[in-house]
């Protein structure tokens, strides 16, 4: 369970187990490199977030959206804290319906692609 360092477009580091990024470069290159950019989203929220609270060790689930023609819903798994890097240790592809319950619990990444999706469609 080797963890590889990454660099995100912010000057912030997340990590991820090596099964993680294994199961990233084994999907297609468009779906990887959209869920790689939510990912970098989300360490520079977990990094502006840990600058203003108290150090706790956070282990958590988020799902996201690959928003192509065939969309790919997914989960990530997670441990966030201050004294280290953000750690993606999990991803499972998951239903659309798993997806919505995620959803309800206000648990999934922003996409960040609203207004251009119609370019996706």
């Amino acid at each position: 369970m080797d963890s590889k360092q990454r660099f995100s477009g912010d000057e912030r580091y997340y990590e991820m187990e090596q099964d993680f990024l294994e199961e990233l470069e084994s999907l297609p290159p468009l779906y990887s490199a959209a869920i790689i950019m939510q990912l970098d989203k989300l360490a520079s929220d977990m990094y502006e977030e840990n600058q203003v609270k108290k150090p706790t060790k956070k282990i958590g689930i988020v799902a996201g959206v690959v928003p192509l023609r065939e969309p790919m819903f997914f989960k990530i798994d997670y441990i966030n804290s201050k004294t280290m890097h953000p750690l993606f240790f999990r991803f499972q592809i998951i239903s659309s319906d798993d997806y919505l319950d995620y959803l309800l619990l206000n648990q999934t990444l922003d996409y960040g692609i609203e207004s251009n999706k119609e370019t996706f469609n």
